[in-house]
């Protein structure tokens, strides 16, 4: 019998009246813009207002997008042409396209067990033309912040968090997004809470936030809503990237329900691996912070890549039809992102590979530029845990996937 097993989105189960309630009251009271209206708009100030509370940092701008908050972020921290940024071979694809976007180069650095930035290897990357580093918190689990934070340190370089997959997540008793620089998150369907389509920005830095504000709306500031003249450090291009009323209702409703969300994967994560523990030839993710791991997926490490390929397979046909093995995981690895492994340009003049201030940072993005990272690719399986799971499905999912690592066909010696 096939597993009655539900698609991921975390968020989006536990959508209710409440979100319901709120965003009517947005389109009765005619405000959608959130700085005015023919009513009073007041959603986006309170999701902030909220966001700095849950995170406790300073400041906390909501924004269009997760990939806008990016973006965002690296202007503010003046990213440009002549400028690398590290990120890890396991990604999404915005956090890469938001390097080009702001003309700057990518480098690749491997990842380790834990399926987020290796320290060690981050150290290596670094070169006089290095201006930051981008750890993503990949897959619901923090960085090893410790070790990334003494590297950059080390080197005086800043540190801007991707935790669009970690959001409620913490190393070390703190939450992800306030350790480095600036944080970043998305509330896209597929992330911990939603509003369909939105982005978070923290910092406790005020000349960043103030540059991420002027770069994120029309290259100013605004009091009481109305746009005015910052100091000349804040002045920019604005890219009209604000955060609409509609997205900040829903966000604010769902960041109170975080927390319940959270402690619900979590606890279906920690019942699925326990009845996996001692099945022979499986290995899970190794974890930085246990306890700061936000619970949406649990990552299996096999020994081979065709037992990876033969049991993630079987998976699917027993109804866990969301599994990947890693490496088929989509523009989440480097070498399945064709924009990237063919280096395709933003414009015919070929920026930003052909800036004049890039031409000393040659890099390759095909298969094998990390191969450590390919090899935890090949041999690994995702599995998103739902946050809506009943004990019943979880008996059912360990006793699909035990089966699937038991029977899988084993790799071939010669």
């Amino acid at each position: 019998m096939s597993i009655d097993w539900p698609y991921e989105f975390p968020g989006a189960y536990w959508i209710d009246q409440e979100e319901e309630e709120v965003l009517l009251d947005v389109l009765r009271n005619g405000s959608m813009f959130r700085y005015y209206g023919l009513g009073d708009a007041k959603y986006v100030d309170a999701y902030e207002e909220a966001a700095r509370r849950f995170y406790g940092t300073e400041y906390a701008l909501g924004l269009n997008s997760g990939t806008g908050a990016l973006i965002t972020a690296m202007t503010a921290m003046g990213i440009g042409p002549g400028c690398e940024v590290i990120l890890p071979a396991f990604m999404w694809v915005a956090s890469v396209a938001a390097v080009i976007q702001v003309n700057a180069i990518p480098v690749l650095c491997e990842i380790d067990e834990s399926f987020c930035m290796d320290p060690a290897d981050l150290e290596k990357k670094i070169t006089s033309r290095t201006r930051l580093i981008l750890p993503i918190h990949m897959a619901g689990a923090p960085c090893d912040m410790n070790a990334i934070m003494a590297v950059a340190g080390k080197y005086n370089i800043p540190v801007l968090e991707d935790c669009a997959q970690c959001n409620g997540g913490s190393f070390g008793g703190r939450k992800v997004g306030t350790i480095g620089d600036m944080g970043i998150f998305s509330l896209q369907l597929n992330k911990n809470m939603t509003c369909g389509e939105g982005g978070l920005l923290i910092t406790n830095d005020q000349r960043l936030f103030q540059r991420a504000f002027s770069a994120h709306d029309m290259g100013l500031i605004r009091r009481n809503g109305r746009l005015a003249t910052p100091e000349q450090w804040a002045i920019s291009w604005g890219a009209g990237r604000r955060m609409t009323e509609l997205c900040g209702s829903v966000a604010g409703v769902q960041l109170k329900k975080l927390p319940k969300i959270l402690e619900s994967m979590r606890m279906s994560k920690s019942r699925i691996k326990a009845g996996l523990e001692g099945t022979s030839g499986l290995d899970f993710r190794k974890l930085n912070d246990a306890q700061g791991d936000t619970g949406p997926f649990l990552i299996l490490i096999l020994k081979s890549e065709q037992q990876a390929v033969s049991a993630a397979e079987k998976m699917k046909i027993s109804g866990l039809h969301s599994v990947f093995r890693v490496a088929d995981y989509g523009l989440h690895i480097y070498y399945n992102i064709p924009s990237l492994v063919d280096k395709v340009p933003l414009s015919p003049s070929g920026n930003p590979w052909s800036l004049t201030e890039n031409l000393e940072s040659h890099y390759t993005y095909n298969k094998g530029a990390c191969p450590r990272s390919d090899d935890l690719f090949a041999r690994s399986i995702l599995v998103p845990i739902p946050s809506c799971l009943t004990e019943e499905q979880e008996q059912q999912g360990i006793q699909a996937i035990r089966q699937a690592v038991q029977t899988a066909q084993p790799a071939t010696t010669g």
